[in-house]
């Protein structure tokens, strides 16, 4: 009996000792800019445009975080007539798209978070909100048209982040009280719209990001 509950206490030890390597709960925060690239069939209806994103995870174990992220990109219609004439008048017109994306998942860490350099995968469910922009201007008048649609979409990706500074609250600590991050990363993305084609789109951002 007594070796069966040192067995127990042990095992216990072990367990707890191993949660305390993992250092779960830790927090991060990011800020995320680059571009948005439409590919497959969206690609005919727009152009390259900017994008940013703001992302907030938890380190839920050692090679596991929850990220919640929002992703929203500019982007001009791929065609080719932005200035049309007629008898008597000439017209411009102005078409943006915006795309907004919010998107929940886990993100797969390849290295423990005490390495400096961490590559890592992720993988969001997401609703992306597709908002199509057009402001004609023709002799001193002005048409402004607009139209949105909502879709159920996928995001797999994967990056890299390095650490660049840390704060200790004691020299003797394993691990940092503040630190800060850099990182690149790319993510495809895939909207499902029925009765509509399917959306395909590619984000590639930089990242700077705290974690304590």
């Amino acid at each position: 009996m007594r070796i069966r509950a040192l067995m127990v206490a042990v095992g216990l030890s072990v367990a707890l000792s191993s949660v305390a390597w993992a250092q779960p709960g830790t927090v991060f925060i990011e800020g995320q800019g680059g571009a948005m690239i439409p590919v497959g069939d969206f690609r005919h209806d727009q152009n390259i445009g900017g994008a940013y994103s703001i992302a907030a995870g938890y380190e839920m174990v050692e090679f596991l975080d929850l990220m919640l992220q929002f992703t929203h990109s500019f982007n001009d219609n791929d065609n080719e007539r932005d200035t049309f004439s007629g008898p008597g008048f000439v017209g411009h017109s102005n078409e943006t798209n915006q795309t907004f994306v919010v998107g929940i998942g886990p993100r797969f860490d390849f290295l423990p978070s005490d390495y400096r350099v961490r590559p890592y995968g992720l993988f969001q469910v997401e609703w992306d909100h597709f908002v199509y922009f057009n402001q004609v201007d023709f002799n001193h008048h002005t048409l402004i048209s607009d139209d949105d649609q909502d879709a159920f979409g996928v995001q797999a990706g994967l990056g890299i982040e390095g650490t660049v500074f840390e704060l200790y609250e004691h020299r003797a600590d394993r691990y940092p009280l503040l630190e800060l991050t850099v990182g690149v990363n790319g993510s495809y993305h895939h909207a499902f719209q029925p009765g509509r084609p399917d959306k395909q789109f590619v984000t590639t951002l930089a990242s700077f990001g705290v974690r304590f």
